[in-house]
């Protein structure tokens, strides 16, 4: 993979778009269970808020086919909801479900949000590990312009706790050319995210209350689980274990 890809590629991948599409479907109805911490994130929050100051902001950016704000609305319908992402056809989805309307969709690209645009949360569900860290560093400090000051911005992505920093390019039949993912350890993104302006981060790796078991065959790339001998359940996506964590910031 080219030393200049950069994320905004997989907006015209149609394979990966179709692909991550079809995954996102089979969640619309049944909520993820990383979703599931993620939106318990944001009610801890929620619950905090003065409604007389009015209602509370959120950007979900990288929204896809919008399953979170989906969920959101339904559990959580004081919130104002905006979702944005780069891939048009995603966005036609998302305006096109019913389920979906009150909610404001925008073509909106994470390393150039609108500054000052006050948003008390804004989410971002595995979208950065296609970043290598100029892009990463660039998205932190767009987001962070974007909150209001004390808002808190919520991620779910690669994060891990050992002195490691990895970059895979995963080359299978859906990605011949390589599907970037990037490791980063915590110490790492720490530095990164203080730079940015954010403050009170905090890491929370990500536990697999349930098994997922095997699917279809070895050529099938879908999270499965591995018990740990201490009972955790491991999350795997062919050979690769995925060290998924949530991770909150607030803005300074």
């Amino acid at each position: 993979m080219s030393d200049s890809f950069s994320y905004q590629g997989y907006v015209v991948d149609k394979a990966f778009l179709d692909e991550y599409n079809a995954y996102q479907a089979k969640y619309a109805g049944q909520m993820r269970e990383s979703d599931k911490v993620l939106v318990g994130l944001v009610r801890e929050i929620a619950e905090k808020h003065d409604p007389s100051r009015g209602r509370m902001r959120l950007l979900d950016v990288g929204c896809s086919t919008g399953n979170l704000l989906l969920h959101l609305k339904r559990l959580l319908p004081q919130l104002a909801l905006t979702g944005g992402d780069l891939a048009e056809s995603s966005l036609e989805l998302c305006r096109r479900n019913r389920e979906l309307e009150g909610v404001t969709f925008e073509v909106l690209d994470m390393l150039n949000l609108a500054e000052d645009a006050g948003y008390d949360i804004i989410t971002i569900n595995a979208v950065l590990y296609m970043m290598e860290d100029p892009q990463f560093e660039m998205a932190l400090r767009s987001i962070a312009g974007s909150l209001k000051p004390g808002g808190t911005m919520i991620v779910f992505d690669f994060f891990h706790p050992f002195p490691q920093d990895l970059h895979i390019s995963e080359k299978s039949s859906s990605h011949p050319e390589g599907l970037r993912l990037r490791f980063r350890p915590m110490a790492l993104v720490e530095p990164m995210l203080a730079k940015a302006g954010f403050q009170n981060f905090v890491f929370r790796p990500f536990i697999l209350p349930i098994d997922l078991p095997p699917s279809g065959g070895p050529e099938d790339l879908i999270t499965y689980t591995v018990q740990a001998k201490d009972g955790r359940k491991l999350p795997f996506r062919g050979t690769l274990f995925q060290p998924w964590c949530h991770l909150t910031a607030v803005r300074a």
